[in-house]
C-alpha cells in the first residue's frame, strides 16, 4: 500500500497534468511576451535619459499587467496545493519538500508491492510528460520545479527498468566555479538559462576563516547556485535571476546508522550557512544594478 505522503506526491501529479494543457496553451505564450519584454527593458538606461526613463516605464507597467494573471492562476495555485497536500511547509528555499517526504520515500522502497509499482510507473509518466512539454519556469517557478524533480527523482529512480536519466530532458545542468567572480560572469551570460552553479565553500569567506574552518569542522561543502530565470519581483526580472541555495556536495566524518539519517543530516547541514548565502545573493545583485 502506497504511503500518505508518497500518496501526496502521486495526487501532485493529478493536479499538474489536469492544469498541463492550459498552462502550455496559455501561460507559456504569456511568459514568452514577459521574455520578450523583459530584453527591451533590459537594454534601456533610465537613470541615463529622459526618452529611456519614459520608455522603461512604459515597458514596466506591460510587464506588471502580464505577469499578475501568473502569480495569480499559476505560481499561487501550484504553491497552495503544495502546502494543502503538505508536500511543503511553506519555506522560502522550499527546503521542507525534500525534509518533508525522503524519510517515508526510503521506508516505503523497502516495502513496496508489484501494484505499488505499476502505479508508481504511470505517475512516473504523467511527471516527466508535464515537466517535458511544458519545459518552462513560468519566471516563478524555478525553485519550486527544481526542489519537485529531486524528490521525484529519488521516488522515480528507484522502480525504473533503464540506466538512462529520464529527468535530462528538463532538470537542471550542473557546472563547477572555483569562486564568486566566475560566478558573476556566468550569471551574466548564461541569465535565464536552466543552470546550477556550484561553488566551494571556502572561495566566499577570507583567509582567516578558512583557517578557522578547517581546524573546527571537517564538514566540507558546495554552493549551488540557481541561474534558471525566477524571479516573482516583477520590478526586477533582468536583474535578479538566480536562487542560491546549499548544494548536496557534502560530506561528513560524523557516523550515521542508516541511509535515511545520512540524508536527513546532509540537508540539515546546508541550513547552517543561510547568512553565507544570503551575502552572495546581495552581492550579485548589487553587481548587476551596479551594471545596469
Amino acid at each position: 500500500m502506497i504511503p500518505d505522503k508518497v500518496q501526496a506526491l502521486v495526487n501532485f501529479i493529478d493536479f499538474l497534468d489536469k492544469n498541463k494543457n492550459e498552462y502550455i496553451t496559455r501561460y507559456i505564450p504569456l511568459c514568452d511576451e514577459l521574455n520578450e519584454l523583459d530584453k527591451q527593458r533590459s537594454i534601456l538606461k533610465p537613470r541615463e535619459n529622459y526618452k529611456d526613463k519614459k520608455l522603461y516605464d512604459k515597458v514596466q507597467r506591460e510587464i506588471e499587467v502580464k505577469f499578475a494573471p501568473i502569480i495569480e492562476n499559476i505560481y499561487n495555485p501550484v504553491t497552495s496545493k503544495l502546502k494543502e497536500l503538505r508536500i511543503w511547509s511553506g519555506d522560502d528555499v522550499m527546503t521542507s519538500i525534500y525534509n518533508n517526504n525522503i524519510g517515508e520515500i526510503l521506508e516505503f522502497q523497502k516495502i513496496f508491492t508489484d501494484e505499488d509499482i505499476e502505479v508508481l510507473k504511470d505517475y512516473k509518466r504523467k511527471y516527466i510528460s508535464f515537466r517535458t512539454e511544458t519545459n518552462n519556469n513560468f519566471m516563478c517557478l524555478s525553485l519550486v520545479w527544481s526542489r519537485l524533480d529531486e524528490i521525484y527523482k529519488i521516488l522515480f529512480d528507484f522502480f525504473k527498468d533503464t540506466k538512462e536519466n529520464e529527468f535530462e530532458n528538463f532538470e537542471a545542468k550542473i557546472v563547477s566555479l572555483a569562486n564568486i567572480e566566475q560566478l558573476l560572469q556566468a550569471f551574466k551570460e548564461d541569465k535565464g538559462k536552466n543552470i546550477h552553479y556550484s561553488i566551494p565553500f571556502e572561495s566566499l569567506v577570507n583567509k582567516k576563516e578558512k583557517s578557522e574552518s578547517k581546524e573546527t569542522n571537517t564538514l566540507k561543502s558546495n554552493y549551488n547556485v540557481f541561474n534558471m530565470g525566477d524571479n516573482i519581483n516583477i520590478g526586477d526580472i533582468s536583474k535578479n535571476k538566480g536562487q542560491i541555495n546549499v548544494g548536496k556536495n557534502t560530506s561528513a566524518d560524523e557516523k550515521v546508522e542508516d541511509e535515511t539519517a545520512k540524508k536527513a543530516f546532509r540537508w540539515q547541514r546546508r541550513e547552517t550557512v543561510i547568512t553565507i548565502i544570503l551575502t552572495t545573493i546581495g552581492l550579485i545583485i548589487a553587481y548587476f544594478s551596479m551594471n545596469k
